[in-house]
């Protein structure tokens, strides 16, 4: 995916580009004087320096985008099976969404919080739990751990890696969402 200064490059690019377009255009056109002003600056040396540096850049630009069209694309946040028949992908939101309601049914679990990420030893979550007070912190936070290493294995096929878990509240009452 292009960022910003990639998206303010390929727009420099596609600017020079046109302008070069239109002046070639004209030329053909029968103006010859972009034609006299480009052999007055091959006849000075620190003319043709400017031109190949100035061509340097412009084929090295050119060559990042070439790349950023020819590479393949798989979004950014997913997990990648490779099957017999083809790949499979579960996005991180699924299994966030999954590993929320897998820890919002442990008993004494008033909210939770997650956020996954897929590393190369498996699955890495860090939860944020709001808990009720007439509970035992320490064993809704390993139940939280247990449930969800198991069930996110039985249902997306991936080992998960590590659950971290915070208990952010003890409260008697659910978090309530923000309005933003």
């Amino acid at each position: 995916m292009m960022g910003i200064p990639d998206r303010i490059l390929l727009a420099l690019y596609a600017m020079v580009l046109a302008a070069v377009s239109l002046a070639l255009f004209i030329v053909s056109l029968g103006w010859t004087t972009p034609l006299e002003r480009l052999l007055l600056l091959l006849r000075n040396p620190g003319g043709r320096m400017a031109l190949g540096l100035s061509s340097l850049v412009f084929l090295a630009v050119s060559l990042r985008f070439l790349y950023f069209g020819f590479r393949r694309k798989y979004p950014s946040r997913a997990i990648i099976h490779e099957t017999p028949l083809g790949e499979i992908r579960v996005s991180l939101g699924a299994v966030e969404n999954l590993v929320k309601k897998v820890a919002r049914q442990i008993h004494g679990v008033r909210d939770v919080r997650a956020s996954v990420a897929s590393t190369s030893e498996g699955i890495a979550a860090d939860i944020r739990a709001w808990v009720s007070p007439d509970v035992s912190v320490p064993e809704v936070s390993e139940d939280i751990q247990k449930s969800v290493g198991e069930y996110v294995k039985n249902v997306v096929g991936v080992g998960v890696r590590e659950v971290r878990v915070l208990v952010e509240n003890i409260t008697t009452e659910a978090r309530r969402a923000r309005v933003e």
